[in-house]
């Protein structure tokens, strides 16, 4: 059973491959029977079926960003924080929301880490903004009419989502929504500021976002700012 590949694309932020996830739970047996090797079905086995649904999903989303790259891994397991664990050299993340499944992958010679999340672009049923954004944002966001204000807080909601994916293998916590405000620009990249609460880093942080099909589509690349030493 082949995987039903919805969309495509080279990003900046490396290949990124968005999968159907099948409805019923045989067809999702299936395309797992048929994707995954033994030590990736075995990791979920336990999983409640909604999680291992999304679970496979997003390997298969995965596997199938990772072959577009040349990149042949026996198996990818998550790590203590979840996050799949890859050779050197290799990064990836994965989202996932109703029946599709995204992977983003990249080949990086650094020690940056990339994030990509995947929301529905619609005007959700309840105003999460306070919930979701920092003062500044806030503030950017008056102007705005109802539901273009509504579907900001979406785009601005999944690009820290990205973000903070990205910056887990760093800070290795929970990153508060408040603590990195983004203001997305019409070119499709996006003015990060970052207020970290344990005083990580500094980084240099990249958004990238677009929306297409009734998604709203965003990644993020995420490094250390080396600090350069002057000799004395």
């Amino acid at each position: 059973m082949e995987p039903d590949v919805i969309f495509d694309f080279d990003l900046e932020h490396g290949r990124c491959i968005g999968v159907r996830i099948p409805e019923l739970a045989d067809a999702v047996e299936a395309l797992a029977e048929a994707t995954l090797p033994d030590p990736e079905r075995t990791a979920t086995s336990t999983l409640f079926p909604a999680r291992r649904r999304a679970w496979v999903g997003g390997r298969v989303a995965l596997r199938r960003a990772m072959a577009l790259l040349g990149v042949d891994v026996p198996a990818v397991l998550p790590d203590d924080r979840g996050a799949p664990v890859l050779p050197p050299g290799i990064v990836a993340s994965i989202s996932h929301k109703d029946r599709i499944a995204v992977a983003l992958v990249a080949r990086e010679t650094t020690e940056a880490r990339i994030g990509v999340d995947v929301e529905n672009d619609v005007v959700p049923l309840s105003d999460i903004s306070s919930h979701v954004l920092a003062g500044d944002e806030i503030a950017e966001l008056r102007a705005f009419d109802p539901d273009a204000r509504a579907r900001e807080v979406v785009l601005r909601f999944s690009a820290k989502e990205s973000v903070y994916k990205a910056l887990d293998p760093f800070v290795r916590r929970y990153v508060g929504f408040k603590e990195v405000s983004v203001s997305p620009l019409p070119s499709g990249d996006a003015v990060v500021r970052s207020r970290l609460r344990s005083g990580e880093g500094p980084f240099v942080i990249d958004v990238r976002w677009r929306r297409f099909s009734h998604l709203v589509l965003t990644t993020a690349r995420v490094s250390p700012l080396l600090r350069r030493i002057d000799a004395t």
